[in-house]
């Protein structure tokens, strides 16, 4: 493919360029290997993948926030996410073969696509494409199945998903006390909720079928009533979001 150079003006974003000229924000930033998106300046030269004459396209375009929409996107789609665990889960589920796990396994990988919608939803409502991967290390890197917890033995299986389940509850309390955005706080403390559910479902069976089976419970599922969230978060890379959804 043939590549144009594109020199950024003042108020340009990458938003408003990949609108402009038809090309996935993800292109770009991986294409100029750019670790912090929401940082270009006037004067850097950006590569993109077209071959049209560069003309601005007039009309504003509503600004994403990229901070939000990366840490999102780990929940949603990257190494520890919620395409992992209906992977993962469903897997699990054909693996094992018994009714009682199926019956287990089955609901909690559906409850994990319907926050995976969720979760699109609020991409889209950040202005970014709910496309499947995330940013590491200021690279996109789309979602992978070696990402899926392929562990078989029972007991180390069930230990694995408790032990996702109370991270990926923590996580989103965590987004939901650092996202000032009552429609996203509102995903975000329904889906902690569900995940503080499967947290116990995961013990329940644990108790049922291993021995050491002690699940401390994790934090109430809602946000610190005392956190007063700030409107400018510190950019990706310097006081980061916390740890993807999932172990």
């Amino acid at each position: 493919m043939d590549y144009a150079r594109y020199v950024v003006r003042a108020g340009d974003t990458i938003y408003k360029i990949s609108k402009a000229y038809s090309v996935e924000m993800s292109e770009i930033i991986q294409l100029n290997h750019l670790k912090h998106p929401d940082r270009i300046y006037a004067g850097q030269i950006l590569l993109l993948p077209i071959t049209k004459t560069l003309e601005p396209i007039p009309g504003e375009i509503p600004e994403p926030n990229f901070t939000y929409a990366i840490w999102l996107y780990d929940a949603y789609a990257g190494t520890d996410s919620e395409l992992t665990a209906i992977t993962t889960y469903l897997y699990q589920a054909v693996l094992l073969d018994r009714p009682e796990f199926d019956a287990l396994l089955r609901p909690i990988a559906y409850d994990e696509l319907r926050h995976l919608e969720k979760l699109a939803l609020a991409l889209r409502h950040l202005g970014v494409d709910p496309r499947y991967g995330a940013l590491s290390s200021g690279h996109w890197v789309d979602w992978r199945s070696r990402f899926i917890n392929y562990t078989s033995e029972l007991c180390a299986l069930l230990d694995a998903n408790i032990e996702d389940e109370a991270k990926a509850h923590r996580v989103y309390l965590e987004l939901a006390n650092k996202i000032p955005i009552s429609e996203i706080q509102e995903i975000l403390t329904e889906i902690a909720c569900d995940e503080e559910r499967h947290y116990y479902l995961f013990c329940q069976a644990k108790e049922q079928f291993c021995s050491n089976c002690a699940c401390p419970p994790p934090p109430p599922c809602s946000p610190d009533p005392a956190y007063t969230p700030t409107e400018d978060p510190d950019p990706p890379g310097q006081s980061g979001p916390p740890d993807g959804a999932r172990g």
